[in-house]
């Protein structure tokens, strides 16, 4: 019986469901859109931030040593390595150029490197395939904003190596593309080209920039560099400091396999002996502010717009009660209390709540491509919770809109709305 209801009830009065269902898809939509953005913002803003610059320095882990190249590799087989965006390690002193005296740095341009028995094929019980994973990293992926004129300096080995020359350093030693200069570090020299003009607004325009391999034969550092930059992934951090040496281990854990900066510095750390890390502050605290601020952003849009279809569902179903005021009344004066009044006006916002949302996901799901495509050029997939979260939301609007109008048709009398009848 309380089915055959409801559904005559939606039948005869399908405008006014209509009007609350698309206050619902509005809510519903914004908040599916929103929330599937928010939760996958982290990784796609963390991304964009990256070609910002790096976040993480390494140094010598002990004054007037070096950082072993060598090592380097295992921050790509640390916990978080798949955070791990990429690297670039640094060797650099001053030399002279036509009797000027210049600081010359080697580099990662667009480095392969190796990374020993990460991936493994197995078939069965036996070894199948192993085979060394590689990965491509230096100042072309941590450092996208280089603008070079000219070319990149080519990967081979010569007599005559080639060098980008800021663009300051350029105009002060008379050099341009195609030129040919010796620097001279000691009693050791080496002869370069100019393959490019380097503009980056930082303190490579005065410098000299050349291969890692031609800076350690220049300075007699093989296999040594002296910092390297990091570009990793991260969360934000907590408001409150957290020091891991006093946390339980169970905390420790969580906060061991959490993307904090902190926790990534660490593992890196414990792979890379020879280096310190620490944070690149500017980037690293802008970072986190910037993506906490736009996940309240989110999460505050979302509210307002829940808000508004929760009094769409409200005007509706008051004027709904207003044009059935006598229905109700009828009905109560054959034996209907007010929780069976209740339940039918609470049966039927759960329908429009659960139409609307379904039919608002939907269209979240699709703007929320489409914002992916339009600010971060890659497609943004909906998470299964964000989906849950819309849902139940929408169910809740529907839910909440109706309380005031569902408790004045509960209060109805029917002896004074039937009177006259």
């Amino acid at each position: 019986m309380f089915p055959q209801l409801l559904l005559k009830a939606i039948q005869r009065r399908k405008l006014r469901i209509a009007l609350a269902v698309l206050a619902v898809v509005m809510g519903a939509s914004i908040a599916s859109t929103l929330l599937t953005v928010s939760f996958d913002i982290n990784d796609k803003m963390g991304k964009e931030l990256k070609s910002y610059g790096a976040n993480i320095l390494l140094q010598p882990s002990s004054e007037g040593a070096f950082i072993n190249e060598s090592e380097l590799y295992k921050m790509k087989t640390i916990f978080w390595r798949h955070n791990i965006m990429g690297y670039s390690p640094y060797l650099g002193d001053t030399v002279k150029v036509k009797d000027t005296e210049i600081v010359l740095s080697g580099t990662y341009f667009d480095e392969e490197i190796r990374i020993p028995g990460l991936n493994k094929t197995f078939i069965g019980n036996r070894k199948a395939d192993e085979k060394e994973a590689t990965i491509r990293t230096g100042v072309k992926t941590i450092a996208p904003w280089w603008k070079v004129d000219g070319e990149w300096p080519a990967p081979k080995e010569t007599l005559v190596g080639e060098a980008l020359v800021g663009i300051i350093a350029a105009e002060n030693l008379g050099l341009k593309q195609g030129d040919l200069f010796r620097a001279e570090s000691g009693s050791n020299n080496r002869t370069f080209k100019v393959s490019g003009i380097l503009s980056t607004g930082g303190d490579e325009d005065g410098q000299v920039i050349v291969s890692l391999k031609d800076a350690q034969m220049l300075f007699e550092k093989q296999g040594m560099v002296d910092r390297v930059v990091v570009s990793a992934l991260t969360k934000p951090e907590p408001e409150q400091k957290i020091d891991p040496s006093r946390l339980p281990p169970e905390k420790y854990e969580i906060w061991y396999c959490t993307p904090y900066i902190s926790s990534i510095m660490l593992q890196i750390e414990e792979t890379v002996p020879s280096a310190s890390a620490r944070p690149i502050r500017q980037v690293a605290d802008n970072e986190g502010k910037l993506l906490k601020k736009f996940e309240w952003l989110m999460f505050l849009i979302t509210g307002i717009a829940m808000t508004t279809a929760s009094l769409g569902v409200a005007a509706a179903m008051n004027t709904s009660i207003f044009e059935r005021k006598k229905e109700i009344g009828l009905m109560k004066a054959i034996g209907a209390d007010g929780n069976q009044i209740a339940q039918l006006f609470f049966a039927e916002a759960a329908v429009t709540g659960m139409m609307g949302g379904a039919i608002g996901i939907i269209i979240g799901i699709v703007l929320a491509r489409i914002v992916g495509m339009w600010v971060f050029g890659a497609i943004i997939n909906p998470s299964l919770f964000s989906v849950l979260i819309s849902g139940i939301l929408s169910l809740a609007v529907a839910l909440l809109g109706s309380m005031l109008p569902v408790k004045k048709a509960v209060e109805i009398e029917p002896s004074v709305i039937l009177r006259g009848d």
